[in-house]
């Protein structure tokens, strides 16, 4: 059976990103978002991960109270920590990210792009008599 796994959250940075790379040298950043509303006061949070170029122009760029929408995959997981409990987590893993408060303007072009092109919007169609087969 097929599944379906997006999501799509708007929300407030609680933190600035933090960035590290893995051991093979991969980049990767955390942040948290405020999730939902009530009556004006956030509800919740929500980890987010982003990896690659992504996770560098949201180090650059993001900071604590930024208004972002991030889209991407639910991922739960879980792990022992130092006392041997086990501990799930709940994360967003990002394939895509906006600015919404006026920050993509300071974003360079080659920024946007990057972004972008790591889950394509559109895909373009072919009128029927130019197929490739």
């Amino acid at each position: 059976m097929a599944s379906l796994n997006r999501a799509i959250i708007v929300g407030r940075l609680l933190s600035n990103p933090e960035s590290r790379a893995t051991v093979e040298g991969v980049p990767l950043t955390r942040f948290k978002i405020t999730v939902g509303s009530f009556n004006g006061q956030p509800t919740g949070s929500l980890d987010v991960v982003a990896w690659r170029r992504l996770a560098e122009i949201c180090d650059q760029y993001l900071k604590t109270g930024r208004l972002v929408l991030v889209e991407g995959k639910l991922q739960v997981r879980s792990f022992d920590d130092k006392s041997g409990q086990r501990k799930w987590v709940t994360e967003l893993i990002a394939s895509n990210m906006q600015m919404l408060d006026g920050g993509a303007e300071s974003l360079p072009r080659e920024a946007k792009v990057s972004a972008e092109e790591e889950v394509p919007e559109e895909v373009e169609e072919l009128p029927e008599g130019d197929l490739p087969f």
